[in-house]
């Protein structure tokens, strides 16, 4: 699987995203994320991308997880390499959502958690 969840603690649900990512798949780590965001009333997201190789063809028009979620999103933060920065943040639709979101480099994962947690 491309995506999946690590873990779901202290209000941070940390998402691992490898490889390419499909729809499919990104749909049902969203489906889980989003069952974990209401039981907490809303947290943090940390994608961390490792590996990550783009994404595959396929129907990317759903924005359900965005309408559902956006609300209880507090903040969003992406790790990965320094290359897929700008896709990232077009991808995550920085400056569209009502949380702030923000990329780090692989090696600044405590930064992150720092940031998201401020």
């Amino acid at each position: 699987m491309s995506t999946q969840i690590l873990d779901a603690l202290d209000g941070i649900i940390t998402v691992e995203i490898t490889g390419k990512i499909n729809p499919e798949e990104l749909a049902a780590t969203q489906k889980i994320a989003l069952a974990q965001l209401r039981e907490w009333g809303g947290g943090l997201i940390l994608c961390i991308c490792e590996d990550f190789q783009g994404w595959t063809g396929g129907d990317w028009s759903d924005l359900s997880f965005q309408i559902e979620a956006d609300p209880l999103i507090r903040k969003m933060a992406v790790i990965g390499e320094s290359q897929w920065e700008d896709l990232a943040m077009a991808f995550t639709a920085k400056g569209f959502r009502p949380f702030p979101v923000a990329y780090f480099e692989s090696d600044r994962l405590i930064d992150a958690r720092a940031w998201l947690q401020s």
